[in-house]
């Protein structure tokens, strides 16, 4: 594991990574485009990453990001797995876990 003192929305890897982990304090859309870039771009296989939750219509707020992070990878001809949980100890926030699976199905041939 390497930890980079740089900034998150900007940086790129040299080469792609298996995993990509986000905790970045930032508006939810902001978080799901980067998790978008990453995994669209095949920069990372895994993700996993948190998104604020917003005061109000909290679902309402997730359900759109998720399937706006769908439509993405759907029009990027991407298949991903995604999971997504209000952890107990942290009700302002749902931890999000994505698999690029064309990338892991690549890798084991």
């Amino acid at each position: 594991m390497q930890h980079l003192m740089a900034d998150g929305f900007t940086y790129k890897p040299r080469q792609p990574v298996d995993w990509m982990v986000c905790d970045i304090v930032e508006k939810p859309a902001r978080n799901a485009a980067l998790l978008e870039t990453w995994l669209g771009e095949g920069l990372c296989r895994e993700a996993v990453v948190n998104l604020k939750l917003p005061m109000k219509q909290r679902y309402a707020e997730v359900r759109r990001l998720l399937d706006r992070i769908e439509e993405g990878f759907q029009a990027r001809g991407v298949r991903v797995s995604i999971g997504c949980k209000q952890l107990y100890h942290d009700r302002e926030e749902v931890t999000c876990h994505l698999r690029r699976l064309d990338v892991a199905k690549a890798a084991r041939k």
